[in-house]
């Protein structure tokens, strides 16, 4: 190559260069263009993601109660001193939001710790099905100081301790002390469900779930020896718990933008593993009583246990769209309650038993109640002002039992008394019930922010083997709900409701279940004293009263009041419930006092207020004199009174690192009953029962990474309650009873849990 084209190739070299350095200047904002369009991109897919994906947390630690106490301890299964585990899971998958597949799943655990867990799991495919399973647990600890003599607590036999010495009355029972055994009272539910959820055809469903509780433990039960008002002995009985039940329910429905309807069936099934409990009787034998009754000659007594029993509802309802303004709904359900579960023998006494003359009538009750519910509603918006609603409810209960006659004998404590005028032959009475609502409603707004409302409703009633055959109610509401300035809203409702009926006659309940043999026996012909009503039939005025309303002066500052008033007067009642009285009354303030800091309180007042009257009367000869005699008259007072505070604060110390908070509960309730009487009776004051319950609780949430936090809570919490029925009362303090000698519920419990929480 000669010196002239060495020369040129030079030259265009270094024209090159000069190009491609100038293309790259230039395209050098291009490029790092690029390279931040991929940047953001890739920050802006990371953001979606974390918007989209289905997150998972799981939180684990540790938690210690500091002492015993059913009380404290009822529903939550912290009734123990000890320590616990803390375990909640939340775990949740789902198909990526831009992918074809809407499929999920979940499983999501609480207090897993504890006796009062719960587990679900739960897997499907959004829009077309979902299955799910869950377990959930529940104990409820009624009380931990209960002590019986009795032998077997938990078994259907309770038998007697060795070397028992039986007397009369719990005054001579010396073996009573020694053999005292602490039997604690308490109750466990464990419940498994499954289900399946079905869409189909775009407008149709299918659901079905079944569910099968066990319940078992102990409660309380009375039990008595006995045929007279003069000669019961009674004993408080641990009772055992053994149950089952077995739910179904199916429902099939169709939805669209203008009609819906659904067809149901329910299944309900109760059994009882314990058909009865049998006790030893602890007296010796006493006046009016058989001579095997007593304790020496082996004397027991039994008792019926729940029964087994099923329901069957088969259900249809609907609604539909007659216009854009108007619609219609109703729903039919027709059920159906049977028990047949086959009688005990009049008594478990076999020299009673001898003396039957007179067998069962039959071998089960063969219980049926036929159940029938409608409801229709027909509700319309004619203009943006103005609304209404008319409906109709129909609720029948058709009692198909059998009625019989039945000569019992008292207590597994007589011979069997086949007198026609016997007082042991009873009939049952197969109680029905029907009720017919009709309820209107209407709406119509006289400003922008006001709205004035009424209703009407009339509910009339029919019952059977009742002392008040038929019974109407008329009630009338109007309420009023404004927002009186930009800040400041509330209202007010009232109603006023009258009840009657036809004649009340007290008594038809004992005419009707006593034979026609008896009955022109017993001085007066009635068992309850004439003038006495039952609340839920006599005749009733009743008005309410309430008051709502909120103020926010500021954005950080929300005030809120509730007021309500009932009363009821018995306007045709000399005895029975005469008058009640509520008032409920609540103040409450929520203060965001900076962006971190948030601030709650409330007070409530609640005061119940009842008034009882009774006359006081033997039966026999005197029965009719003094039942007629006002100067055996007796008032009772009631009235409770509850005064509950409450206050909590929310301080986030470092945004998304440090949130801590506190809550606080004051409560306090008194009961008193004033009991005053005619110049024939006396009595004595009734001391009152006070309740105080304090309860304060810390917590904290440390966010030691991203994806995981640190939590911390403390509670601590006094409750105390002096009850004169309980505190004092040993097992034996009753000539004629024997008890449990239960005392008040009287703690301080510390609870401190430290967890783990993980995000994922």
């Amino acid at each position: 190559m000669n010196h002239k084209t060495t020369k040129h190739a030079n030259r265009v070299f270094e024209k090159r260069s000069l190009y491609l350095a100038i293309a790259a200047v230039w395209l050098m904002p291009a490029a790092n263009a690029a390279d931040d369009m991929a940047d953001k991109k890739s920050s802006d897919s990371e953001a979606v993601r974390e918007l989209t994906e289905v997150k998972s947390e799981i939180e684990i630690g540790i938690g210690y109660v500091s002492d015993d106490s059913f009380k404290f301890g009822k529903y939550n299964g912290l009734e123990k001193q000890g320590a616990f585990g803390v375990l909640d899971l939340d775990l949740r998958g789902r198909a990526p939001y831009d992918s074809a597949s809407a499929k999920y799943w979940s499983l999501t655990g609480t207090d897993l710790g504890l006796d009062s867990r719960s587990l679900s799991y739960e897997q499907g495919e959004q829009g077309n099905y979902k299955l799910f399973l869950e377990y959930d647990q529940l104990p409820t600890f009624r009380s931990d100081s209960a002590r019986t003599i009795f032998n077997g607590a938990g078994g259907t036999n309770l038998t007697l301790p060795a070397g028992w010495v039986p007397p009369g009355t719990t005054a001579g029972m010396t073996q009573f002390a020694p053999n005292l055994k602490d039997v604690d009272i308490e109750t466990e539910r464990r419940k498994v469900g499954l289900g399946f959820t079905k869409s189909f055809a775009d407008k149709w469903d299918f659901k079905v779930s079944y569910k099968d509780e066990v319940k078992d433990g102990i409660k309380t039960i009375g039990a008595v020896f006995g045929n007279s008002g003069g000669n019961p002995r009674a004993a408080l009985l641990p009772e055992p718990v053994d149950y089952s039940t077995r739910q179904l329910d199916a429902v099939l429905g169709y939805a669209d933008s203008r009609k819906q309807f659904q067809l149901s069936y329910y299944m309900s099934l109760f059994n009882d593993k314990n058909d009865s409990l049998t006790w030893q009787n602890p007296y010796s034998a006493i006046t009016g009583w058989d001579a095997s009754t007593g304790y020496a000659a082996g004397g027991q007594g039994r008792l019926a246990l729940p029964p087994d029993n099923q329901f069957h509802q088969v259900s249809a309802s609907g609604g539909y769209n007659l216009s854009d303004k108007t619609r219609v709904s109703a729903d039919v359900a027709l059920g159906r309650m049977t028990q047949d579960q086959a009688f005990l023998p009049y008594t478990v006494n076999p020299t009673l038993a001898a003396s039957i003359a007179q067998p069962l009538p039959r071998g089960s009750l063969d219980g049926r109640i036929d159940t029938t519910l409608i409801n229709l509603k027909l509700a319309s918006r004619p203009t943006a002002d103005f609304h209404w609603s008319a409906s109709l409810r129909h609720d029948d209960r058709d009692n198909q039992t059998p009625r019989n006659e039945y000569v019992y004998i008292g207590g597994d404590s007589q011979t069997q008394d086949t007198a026609v005028a016997s007082s042991r032959r009873r009939y049952n009475e197969p109680y029905s019930f029907t009720e017919n609502q009709l309820k209107l409603d209407t709406g119509y707004k006289l400003a922008k922010r006001t709205e004035l409302s009424a209703g009407f409703q009339r509910s009339d009633t029919e019952r059977t083997y009742s002392e008040r055959e038929e019974a109407e109610e008329n009630t009338y509401r109007l309420g009023l709900r404004a927002g009186f300035t930009d800040t400041l809203s509330g209202g007010l409702r009232l109603s006023h409701a009258d009840r009657s009926g036809s004649t009340y006659h007290g008594d038809e309940p004992f005419l009707s279940s006593y034979s026609p043999g008896y009955t022109p026996t017993v001085p007066g012909g009635w068992e309850n004293h004439p003038d006495l009503r039952k609340y839920f039939q006599a005749d009733r005025t009743r008005d309410k009263l309430a008051l709502f309303a909120t103020f926010a002066p500021g954005e950080k500052v929300t005030l809120g009041f509730n007021a309500s008033y009932l009363r009821d007067d018995y306007t045709a009642s000399e005895m029975g419930l005469t008058a009640s009285k509520a008032g409920q009354y609540t103040v409450d303030a929520t203060y965001a006092a900076t962006e971190t800091v948030t601030l709650y309180s409330f007070y409530s007042y609640e005061d119940f207020k009842s008034d009882q009257d009774g006359r006081a009367f033997s039966g026999g000869a005197v029965k009719l004199a003094q039942s007629s005699d006002p100067t055996r008259d007796w008032f009772a007072s009631h009235r409770d009174r509850v005064n509950t505070l409450g206050a909590g604060v929310k301080h986030t110390i470092a945004k998304n690192k440090f949130d801590v908070g506190a809550d606080y509960i004051y409560a306090a309730s008194k009961s008193d009953v004033d009991v005053t009487t005619g110049s024939a009776l006396t009595s004595g004051p009734l001391p009152t029962v006070p309740t105080r319950l304090n309860s304060l609780s810390l917590y904290g949430k440390y966010q030691l990474q991203k994806n995981m936090s640190l939590k911390a809570r403390y509670r601590v919490e006094k409750y105390r309650s002096d009850d004169w029925a309980l505190d004092g009362v040993e097992p034996n303090t009753l000539a004629n009873a024997i008890l449990l000698g239960e005392d008040s519920p009287d703690y301080r419990v510390h609870v401190i849990t430290l967890s783990v929480g993980y995000r994922f």
